[in-house]
């Protein structure tokens, strides 16, 4: 029997329709597989992890990127404030970076196709998505306190902190929304438009002053704490929308 034939027989054999099982058949199957199920023993439930232990296995893995990449744009304002005091229109432009340097992180599932199997996890794709944010915003909260800080010796005067922390907030905020939210949208290319808005914004906020100078006077202090109050609601729109995900066991910044 040539290679030929044998190819011809086997072809003729798959194509042949599978025997359709009984009744019977299926019963005894099923019956079957109860019997074997009934004859393991019962496990304990497990208990569940809590979130502050999985912060902490996070923060083993991914912590380390997070605080170094935080440190780095750190260094890089510092280094400015340090040749001259920076003026207050100048620090919001530092606020994407913070963003932009541990969006890796955050993407990392998309980049490397591995969504799914974060979603499959008994820990699912929310929490991690929430354990990587709070160990992002802990460590930009501390490397701005630290620039503020740096910023209001160099000054010698408490004089324009309030307004310092409100033009730091804006931006920081309105990247970070706009990062859960093209994470939530599951596209595959969320990572290149969130690189695209971070660069935009670090641009705009690097020439507003000049464009629009108006805006950081004392006078359009109100519109920056109406724009504080409206991305702290849209930012908290999408970290319920982490929770409730989580909740539900729902599938979370998977790119389709």
């Amino acid at each position: 029997m040539n290679n030929r034939q044998l190819k011809k027989r086997l072809t003729a054999y798959l194509d042949q329709p599978a025997p359709a099982d009984s009744d019977e058949q299926i019963k005894e199957t099923i019956g079957l597989c109860v019997a074997i199920m009934g004859e393991r023993p019962a496990l304990p439930p497990e208990p569940r992890q809590s979130f502050w232990r999985f912060l902490s296995d996070v923060f083993h893995f991914e912590g380390i990127p997070i605080l170094l990449s935080q440190l780095a744009v750190l260094a890089a304002a510092c280094l400015v404030a340090w040749s001259s005091p920076m003026a207050p229109y100048e620090l919001p432009m530092y606020m994407p970076l913070f963003i932009l340097t541990v969006m890796p992180v955050f993407f990392r599932g998309q980049r490397h196709h591995v969504s799914e199997t974060e979603a499959a996890t008994r820990t699912s794709g929310p929490l991690l998505a929430l354990a990587r944010l709070v160990l992002a915003g802990m460590s930009a909260l501390a490397c701005v306190t630290f620039l503020l800080a740096l910023e209001v010796w160099l000054r010698r005067t408490w004089e324009d902190l309030g307004r310092m922390v409100v033009y730091c907030l804006v931006p920081y905020l309105t990247c970070v929304t706009a990062m859960l939210a093209l994470l939530r949208k599951r596209r595959r290319d969320s990572a290149g438009l969130c690189a695209a808005f971070a660069l935009g914004s670090v641009v705009f906020w690097r020439f507003s002053g000049r464009l629009f100078p108006w805006l950081y006077e004392a006078s359009a202090l109100g519109i920056w704490a109406a724009a504080v109050l409206v991305y702290a609601w849209l930012f908290a729109k999408e970290v319920a929308f982490i929770l409730r995900a989580a909740k539900q066991i729902d599938m979370y910044g998977i790119a389709g």
